[in-house]
């Protein structure tokens, strides 16, 4: 009898530890399998962002180097009479930005008339790619990289025609970029953020020629056969999972540069996700262990008194382990030691469960503002077919954590989340979207109305005394979907184009799409 009892123990004993561990495991399974998945995710939508981003920067900055090139190309044909005069000019376009490396004139005949830095070239023929093609079109170009011939490093021609007092072709004012130095793409591309471990982006030209790469020995190499590179350099944005040369699986996001015929491609290793997932599982096995240990002890104890009452706890726990839902059983209260034990159980159950949506809401929100992270903007964006989009970010953030400290940029951060909250409606949904950037999704709202409400938290923000004891000001882009775009990621970029607007024109305003495009 006695051995029958003790067997029969210990098979509830083993039902219960099994229980635990089950409901252990699964946590720790369920945690990583979820972390895997949107880590995955987001690495590709971010690296497409990235991508996409740095592509609409780059092909800024171009459009910016033409119209530097313009402004002197029109008025430089007379001072072709004054040399010194002539080289003032090439040495301010020169000195006035860091666009180039060098800026010279150039003849019809591919002579070079005078340029900055000096290189005692004036007179010679230069018989290069670049400069053939800008005499050959006559017009704005942006040369493919070629060795230069006076150089012999790795450049790109930006060239802009020239004609004289009769309207008649004289030559081209031209500025080189040398790839294979410290240049204004590199310093473009370099402000790029690693959002995960080994995160790096690289250019490719049309050919598929690495042009750029963090690794200086790439650049020239030919990675044609990439499929990131592949889509790119046929005009496409996008994301795809690639295995890069190095056999390497990567999740990359690529977008294409218009001006120049680039292709821009952000991409993170795969197993980028191992190291979270890892912090991940200590954090939640710090958290439920002691509980699981001390509830086995408990039952252990319980067990010689009160066998029925334990098998339906177990039977319970075993189903809560294999993430069944079941009603709770009802255990006698006369059981005053097995009541201890369920509630004790329930009470671990539903930790389990607050942990969970805990780790769901660190995936869903930005830890600092408390409000909603990039990532889930991707999946909320799709719930709405009319809406309006509202992006700002603080003017001259930079300025203000150089000069206060990253601390106090954190709570103007905070300050302005709390703002948004107050100055927005129910209905609107808020989002952190980056750095110092943040979005309000307006659902069934036209641009009219956005633009309205826009207003009042710009100018609410421009009135209100922040923790670094002055007000700061927004520069804001304002968008409605399907009005002023007929897909969200191209709402997205115009809405970011009218955001530039604001600060190209001066900061502290609002910019409507169709104001830009």
């Amino acid at each position: 009898m006695n051995i029958r009892k003790i067997s029969l123990q210990s098979i509830i004993l083993l039902l219960i530890a099994f229980a635990m561990l089950g409901t252990y495991l699964g946590v720790m399974i369920s945690s990583i399998v979820v972390s895997k998945e949107n880590r995955e995710k987001g690495y590709l939508s971010e690296n497409q962002v990235y991508a996409e981003k740095l592509a609409d920067t780059t092909d800024l900055l171009f459009r910016n180097m033409l119209q530097t090139l313009k402004v002197s190309a029109g008025s430089i044909y007379p001072l072709t009479q004054n040399n010194d005069q002539l080289y003032e000019e090439l040495n301010q376009v020169l000195s006035s930005t860091n666009f180039f490396n060098s800026v010279f004139l150039v003849d019809k005949e591919g002579k070079i008339i005078r340029s900055a830095p000096h290189f005692d070239l004036e007179g010679v023929k230069i018989d290069t790619i670049g400069v053939n093609e800008a005499i050959n079109k006559k017009m704005p170009l942006i040369s493919q990289p070629y060795i230069s011939k006076v150089t012999n490093k790795l450049i790109i021609l930006i060239s802009i025609p020239v004609f004289d007092n009769k309207g008649a072709y004289f030559g081209f004012l031209g500025g080189t970029i040398y790839l294979s130095e410290d240049n204004s793409i590199k310093d473009t591309l370099s402000l790029h953020p690693k959002h995960a471990v080994d995160s790096y982006v690289y250019v490719v030209d049309s050919e598929g020629n690495i042009i750029y790469h963090p690794e200086r020995n790439r650049i020239g190499d030919n990675v044609l056969e990439n499929g990131a590179v592949k889509r790119v350099v046929e005009g496409k944005d996008g994301k795809i999972e690639i295995t890069n040369s190095k056999g390497i699986r990567m999740l990359a996001g690529y977008a294409h540069v218009k001006t120049s015929n680039w292709g821009i491609v952000s991409q993170t290793p795969k197993n980028s996700y191992m190291q979270p997932s890892i912090e991940l599982i200590k954090q939640v096995g710090k958290v439920t262990l002691p509980f699981v240990i001390l509830v086995l002890f408990i039952s252990i104890y319980l067990l010689k008194k009160f066998v029925h009452p334990l098998r339906e706890l177990a039977h319970y726990a075993h189903q809560v382990a294999e993430r069944t839902t079941i009603k709770r059983p009802e255990i006698p209260e006369g059981y005053f030691e097995v009541n201890e034990l369920k509630h004790t159980m329930f009470l671990m159950v539903d930790h389990y469960r607050t942990q969970i949506q805990m780790f769901e809401n660190e995936a869903t929100l930005d830890p600092l503002t408390g409000l909603l992270n990039r990532r889930t903007l991707q999946k909320r964006i799709h719930e709405f077919k009319e809406y309006s989009i509202i992006l700002f970010d603080i003017d001259h953030f930079k300025m203000v954590n150089d000069t206060y400290g990253h601390l106090m940029g954190d709570e103007v951060l905070k300050f302005l989340s709390n703002l948004i909250r107050k100055q927005t409606r129910e209905c609107d949904i808020s989002f952190r979207y980056g750095g110092e950037e943040f979005l309000i999704l307006l659902p069934n709202t036209s641009i009219e109305e956005a633009y309205q409400i826009a207003e009042r938290i710009r100018k609410t923000t421009e009135e209100t005394i922040s923790p670094i004891g002055k007000a700061v000001t927004i520069s804001v882009g304002v968008g409605n979907m399907p009005n002023t775009a007929s897909h969200h990621t191209e709402l997205f970029n115009l809405i970011d184009q009218a955001l530039y607007r604001a600060k190209g024109n001066g900061r502290n305003q609002t910019v409507k799409v169709d104001e830009v495009k």
